[in-house]
């Protein structure tokens, strides 16, 4: 399974670690299921842990399959024409159990530059293997998208950080 160092935008994370976010958008990506190390961009600046993404759903090539549900296929669209037509399905999150800092990423590789997008681990296998070398805990959740998450498909994080279900949870936690 090919393995990514994957950017990611620190306003995603709640969402994500909430495991209301299930899918992830992007205009290219794999076309195939992968293994991603999550960095944290913006503030953040770290690798917190691992995710298991599915192989990308073209929503442009199956945007037929959501005619029977009239919220999803208008959100599709909105997708669509803003060009992010991969939907990865995110199966699960696994938090390191102390996050990697792109400081001591770079006392290892002194001229490491985070991506904007994502690296192929197999293109910098220094990288690679310091990232392998770091411990992990628990699984977070596990998603087992044996079918469409009708609800989830294509809703932004605006929305989901609105829902009563995102707000009970952030009330709840320690975050």
């Amino acid at each position: 399974m090919k393995k990514l160092f994957l950017s990611f935008r620190t306003e995603y994370f709640e969402p994500l670690l909430f495991g209301l976010k299930k899918y992830e958008y992007r205009k290219r990506f794999c076309d195939e299921a992968t293994i991603a190390y999550l960095y944290l961009s913006g503030k953040a600046k770290q690798v917190v842990g691992i995710m298991e993404l599915g192989k990308p759903i073209k929503l442009d090539e199956t945007r037929s399959n959501y005619l029977d549900y009239p919220e999803t296929l208008k959100r599709v669209d909105e997708y669509i024409a803003s060009n992010d037509i991969n939907a990865i399905p995110i199966k699960s999150l696994t938090l390191f159990k102390k996050p990697l800092s792109l400081v001591d990423i770079r006392k290892e590789i002194p001229s490491f530059m985070p991506p904007q997008m994502y690296y192929v681990l197999d293109n910098h296998l220094e990288l690679k293997a310091l990232l392998e070398k770091q411990e992990v805990g628990k699984k977070i959740f596990v998603h087992d998208h044996n079918g469409i998450y009708y609800d989830n498909l294509a809703k932004s994080i605006k929305e989901i950080k609105q829902s009563a279900e995102f707000i009970n949870l952030k009330k709840e936690s320690k975050i």
